[in-house]
């Protein structure tokens, strides 16, 4: 029986009708908004049986969940479509033929269903739930209140390991995360959006909301003394500058951002932290000769999911570190996905970043900081990807897609006049 049918089966009047006909999808939205804040989350791990799970899978299986009952109670077909849509099919099926090549099966499978088929997931679900200012901003607070806590335990950790004089440069503190540069990588997509309501707010108070979460952001993406984030802040400085129609404001910008830059510079930590980028070159300069090396002889289908250190092993030097990728976003994506994925991938990147390019100057009120923070979001990936993999977490692969979410439905926005509604049925 459908939800209709039940309805009119127990007689309940039109407007508690439309009430409990609309709360699953209601229910929907705070699903994902929550799983967009608890991204981290993936870190709190348990097993069910046999099958390992993370909170954050959880999350998601409670979204999909919730999102099934609104297309079950408003009696449609998920409205999903999207440019995309053939070549994320082509990345997934990249994916399938990764797990079949990998040399852990097991382990490939867990990594595919969380990075790709949950991911995606979330991907769909947002382009359907996110449609007008209300949704957005629901989505936009939750997300950011989660992201802002994440800030202030970076910072906590720094303060704390600073007090104690426990501070390792090589090895910065870091929240939550293994690493301080998994936090960089987090912490950049939501620094994008943060700067965009700042500085193109569609109302005063988004400005205020902003400008603080940005500081809070801004704080603890510095300190986890990312080189590889500092570059791609500033080469998201330069687009903004670029991007500023006004000659006064474009040098006000200039000024802005070069006095920041130097102040930051002139930080003691920061510039230890560059002391030692000639050995972090190195590296991996070491490690983008071993990648190729190892592609060249299976360009087609790369080292499958999970298997570049076992397949990189005989092209590495012997005392090396073994790295789980080769700190590139293309060389990590053509070696765990083959020739295949990364072409997928790329399409699907750039695609976002060139439409998003194309919409900005017809974006107007929230879509338009929206879709400002989506491209300088891809930007950043853009920069650090050349130097790390800010795809390949649990959280990362998350996040990448629900930034997709944001810049379609930031796109769509400028080719009608109004976001697509649903509908009621008549209720006789």
């Amino acid at each position: 029986m459908s939800w209709t049918s039940a309805m009119r089966a127990m007689n309940v009047p039109l407007g508690l009708y439309l009430i409990l006909r609309f709360i699953p999808r209601r229910i929907a939205l705070v699903s994902l908004s929550v799983t967009a804040a608890c991204l981290p989350l993936y870190v709190v791990r348990w097993r069910i049986g046999p099958l390992p799970t993370t909170l954050l899978e959880v999350l998601i299986g409670i979204t999909v969940a919730a999102y099934l009952a609104t297309l079950w109670a408003e009696k449609r077909a998920p409205h999903v479509r999207t440019p995309y849509d053939i070549p994320i099919a082509l990345l997934l099926v990249a994916g399938v033929i990764s797990v079949l090549d990998a040399p852990d099966h097991s382990r490939a499978l867990g990594i595919y269903r969380a990075y790709f088929l949950e991911s995606v997931a979330c991907f769909l679900i947002g382009v359907d739930l996110l449609r007008d200012r209300r949704d957005l901003t629901t989505f936009l607070l939750i997300a950011g209140a989660g992201t802002c806590a994440m800030a202030v335990g970076q910072i906590v950790s720094f303060v704390y390991t600073v007090a104690h004089h426990t501070l390792d440069l090589s090895a910065a503190p870091s929240f939550l995360n293994t690493s301080a540069n998994a936090d960089a990588m987090y912490f950049e997509p939501p620094v994008a959006f943060a700067l965009a309501f700042t500085l193109f707010p569609s109302r005063p108070r988004e400005r205020l909301v902003a400008g603080a979460a940005l500081i809070l952001l801004l704080t603890g993406l510095i300190l986890s003394f990312s080189r590889a984030s500092y570059l791609a802040l500033a080469v998201l400085a330069v687009v903004l500058v670029l991007s500023t129609q006004s000659p006064r404001w474009r040098l006000r910008a200039v000024g802005a951002v070069a006095v920041l830059g130097l102040v930051i510079l002139e930080i003691p930590f920061i510039n230890q932290r560059f002391s030692t980028l000639a050995d972090s070159v190195t590296n991996r300069e070491s490690l983008y000769r071993q990648a190729l090396e190892m592609l060249s002889h299976m360009p087609i289908t790369g080292a499958g999911i999970s298997g570049f250190p076992i397949r990189v092993a005989p092209y590495r030097p012997a005392g090396q570190i073994i790295h789980l990728y080769p700190h590139d976003l293309w060389l990590t994506t053509w070696s765990e996905l083959g020739l295949l994925g990364v072409i997928a991938f790329a399409v699907v990147f750039f695609g976002l970043l060139v439409r998003g390019l194309r919409a900005l100057p017809a974006s107007a009120d929230l879509f338009r900081p929206l879709l400002w923070g989506a491209v300088g979001a891809l930007v950043l990936y853009l920069v650090h990807g050349l130097f790390d993999s800010p795809y390949w977490k649990n959280d990362l692969s998350v996040e990448f897609w629900l930034i997709a979410a944001l810049q379609v439905v930031a796109v769509r926005s400028t080719r009608a006049p109004h976001p697509p509604k649903v509908v009621a049925d008549e209720h006789a």
